[in-house]
């Protein structure tokens, strides 16, 4: 990954990425180097699956990295979901027995 930038119009990082050895020019609001991490994780799985497949088409590469992006994405989020359903109970637990000994101990 390169890591050419300059300021755009409508304060945007303008940032130079490669993928696939193609030079790419994103213009983005976060950070310069939060911009570079999503483009190597992009390349990453991009030659992953070119790889591995033996993908040489270039739309059909980027078809299946979005792709498989898009699943890491999902998978992250059902995990995410879970551990806030874990959190919860165990919160709504320790709420309960929090009152339950306050009530055992005559506070209010």
């Amino acid at each position: 990954m390169s890591g050419g930038k300059e300021r755009s119009s409508g304060g945007k990082e303008m940032v130079e990425v490669q993928i696939l050895g193609e030079s790419y020019t994103i213009r983005s609001e976060t950070s310069p180097e939060y911009t570079r991490r999503v483009a190597e994780h992009v390349d990453r799985t991009a030659r992953e699956i070119r790889d591995e497949g033996g993908v040489v088409d270039a739309k059909k590469a980027a078809i299946l990295t979005a792709f498989a992006v898009t699943d890491q994405l999902f998978r992250m989020r059902e995990g995410v979901d879970v551990v806030k359903g874990l959190a919860e109970k165990r919160a709504e637990r320790l709420t309960a027995d929090l009152l339950a000994a306050l009530e055992a101990s005559g506070a209010d």
